[in-house]
């Protein structure tokens, strides 16, 4: 597909997610043409003047208009990217109904963390009702889960020098014995995995899992140790169901 332009919708682009996800358009070798998908409200904001000087069109949106207008932005339109927020999962109905209707080639979901069965992870539970969603309309997809981002795991130490980066609704219990590895990502990785997602043709209809690097809970630790030359507080717990 190089050489081809690609015309990629990306709703939610001036989050952190989204605004990862633009960048990786851009700096692909792909040729993407980039139009952000913003509340009707914010398309004059500071951050939506920035994707300007980038190159992308930014089209307002109003989820309480009628669906044929939703429609008409959407022609034309063959990869519509959703980086809705947690809170706004639902807000997707609509644009997967349009997608539908406007004869959208691929849709990538609001997923952006790791893979997990169902029962475990509420946010995930609610991000499968929406593939359900996209699949009884028969809209083509890509799921692209992206394992665990390596900004949510900031260990604290007793300087308190890292305490600007720590995330402190996010439990830092070490489960087990602190050994078992998981796939992570930087949220700066996201974007470039997504430009080499959605350009291959296998991964339609297919579930995707980009990852940076597979760590353990001990290695980040340990990782943190080394280039503080402090040793982050330990909080062993023997299962999830102890958190």
């Amino acid at each position: 597909m190089v050489g081809e332009s690609i015309t990629v919708g990306v709703i939610g682009a001036t989050g952190k997610t989204g605004q990862s996800v633009v960048d990786g358009l851009l700096s692909s070798d792909l040729n993407f043409v980039v139009t952000s998908f913003t509340r009707k409200p914010s398309v004059g904001s500071a951050a939506n003047q920035k994707l300007k000087d980038k190159g992308v069109e930014v089209s307002g949106y109003d989820l309480e208009g009628p669906k044929e207008t939703l429609v008409a932005q959407l022609r034309g339109i063959e990869v519509l990217i959703s980086c809705i927020t947690w809170e706004h999962l639902n807000q997707q109905l609509p644009w997967i109904d349009a997608a539908k209707t406007a004869g959208v080639k691929r849709f990538v979901p609001s997923e952006w963390v790791g893979p997990a069965p169902r029962g475990v992870i509420d946010i995930k539970d609610q991000k499968l009702e929406i593939l359900g969603a996209i699949q009884r309309a028969g809209l083509p997809y890509t799921i692209i889960d992206v394992g665990c981002w390596f900004q949510v795991f900031i260990p604290k130490i007793p300087s308190g020098k890292s305490d600007h980066a720590h995330m402190k609704y996010i439990d830092h219990s070490i489960v087990g014995d602190g050994n078992q590895k998981f796939a992570m990502t930087d949220m700066t990785d996201v974007g470039k995995y997504v430009a080499q997602i959605i350009g291959d043709d296998r991964t339609l209809n297919r579930r995707v899992l980009a990852y940076t690097e597979v760590l353990s809970m001990n290695d980040i630790w340990g990782t943190m140790a080394k280039i503080s030359g402090e040793e982050p507080p330990r909080n062993y717990v023997g299962s999830l169901h102890n958190i």
